[in-house]
């Protein structure tokens, strides 16, 4: 068995998908998990991916398949069909997986099995330093992920490859050596061949240190993820297709827990679609710093973030600020561009919504009623004089998104009667009349 196989990982009856490929690493990982199956009584499968990339990959096919016959192991294989229009890399990893979740969830295993070493981890890092990541994937490779609702286990983790080579000269573990790992245009192959010797020479127990790093790591973003769950499970706002955040109740987080709580809120949003940079997360945080009371930017076509006062939004698009007018003869139903409506009704009790009630005489003197969203220099009269409408928005605070669609209802004579929940004129008279706002359900 190899000294640092991590066999706290498999429990007792536990049904195992290993991942084989034929390389070094997955046919020793084969080789212990079958010498645990009768000690554990655990169950084993194999699943096999010819990428098809290789002339070479039909060896890596017969070994994999001959090797599961003489240890009586099922063994599945799948061809993956190729993708040009797609990056082989990411498009081959999205298969891959998928094709271990179909297989796993075919035999019921409870966990799939993969060979990642403590090796493979450090070339991880490194390149996830030099190109940029965030704090969650600086971690490097973890020894328990989830992958949709199945545990995904590296039980040689922390196992070098010069252990892993001693043990299969020991044992004489038949494996293919993977033609493409000499080719120096692979950057992972860069890191191995040149990086990687390099540090060796620094410390020959460098490698030890990569997974003292990466447990550091780990143990700091557990601490993190906490806290940003916390926070999000009390202020987090799902409205009208859109998320909204408390901007002062950000402003008193950590800015790492920040970072944290925009991340998670963006892929929230974009169901983990949208790559992020660190230049993204910083010009999020820019917003809520911003003295501005209104101020966005677009991260990508379809998200939109923005402060609007003490809010801070995100949304799949802003919506372009469209002017209507609508001159009303009658009662009757006005759908806005939102998709809201304003009723004129003289029977209210069969509608919800916000109502304003206006009282009259003489009918002829009320229609027709205008109903627009604002324009500039609208004003309404008030007891001590007129007021500017656009003085008591920003005083309510109303953010510009709801300034622009929301409507505004005029009389007869152009003077302002109703704006909802702004302002409503006083009214005379023995008859009364209902005007009724309801809110479409859009974006925000």
């Amino acid at each position: 068995m190899l000294k640092n196989l991590n066999i706290n990982l498999v429990n007792d009856h536990d049904r195992l998908l290993l991942a084989v490929s034929g390389g070094i690493d997955s046919m020793v990982l084969l080789h212990n998990m079958n010498e645990l199956k009768s000690e554990m009584n655990i169950q084993i499968a194999v699943a096999y991916m010819d990428h098809q990339k290789r002339d070479d990959s039909k060896l890596d096919y017969e070994l994999v398949t001959s090797t599961c016959k003489e240890l009586n192991i099922d063994c599945f294989t799948e061809k993956l069909i190729d993708n040009e229009t797609e990056n082989f890399h990411d498009y081959a990893h999205k298969e891959r997986y998928n094709f271990f979740f179909r297989i796993a969830n075919k035999i019921s295993a409870n966990k799939i099995v993969l060979a990642h070493n403590l090796n493979d981890n450090a070339e991880t890092v490194l390149m996830r330093l030099t190109r940029g990541s965030s704090f969650e994937g600086y971690r490097g490779i973890l020894p328990v992920s989830k992958y949709k609702d199945i545990s995904i286990i590296r039980p040689i983790l922390s196992v070098s490859r010069e252990e892993i080579v001693d043990y299969q000269q020991k044992y004489a573990i038949k494996f293919n050596e993977d033609s493409s790992n000499s080719k120096s245009t692979y950057t992972r192959n860069r890191f191995r061949h040149t990086v990687l010797p390099f540090l060796e020479k620094e410390n020959p127990k460098f490698l030890d240190k990569f997974k003292q790093f990466s447990e550091y790591q780990t143990m700091s973003y557990e601490l993190i993820n906490n806290l940003s769950n916390i926070y999000l499970e009390k202020n987090l706002v799902e409205k009208d297709n859109a998320l909204y955040l408390d901007v002062p109740s950000v402003l008193v987080l950590d800015r790492i827990v920040q970072i944290e709580v925009i991340k998670k809120v963006i892929n929230k949003k974009t169901d983990n679609t949208l790559e992020l940079s660190y230049q993204n997360i910083n010009d999020v945080l820019s917003l809520i710093n911003n003295q501005k009371p209104h101020i966005s930017i677009n991260l990508d076509d379809n998200l939109y973030v923005y402060k609007s006062y003490d809010n801070l939004i995100f949304t799949d698009a802003l919506k372009e600020f469209v002017d209507y007018e609508f001159v009303i003869n009658e009662y009757q139903e006005i759908l806005l561009p939102d998709n809201s409506l304003v009723i004129i009704t003289n029977n209210p009790n069969k509608y919800y919504g916000i109502i304003y009630k206006l009282c009259y005489n003489n009918l002829d003197l009320i229609f027709p009623i205008s109903i627009r969203n604002r324009r500039n220099g609208d004003k309404v009269l008030t007891a001590i004089g007129t007021k500017k409408v656009k003085d008591m928005f920003i005083n309510k605070k109303i953010p510009m998104v709801v300034r622009n669609k929301l409507p505004i209802v005029l009389g007869k004579n152009q003077e302002i009667l109703w704006i909802p929940n702004i302002f409503k004129a006083k009214t005379t008279g023995n008859k009364e009349l209902y005007i009724i706002y309801q809110e479409g359900k859009t974006n925000a």
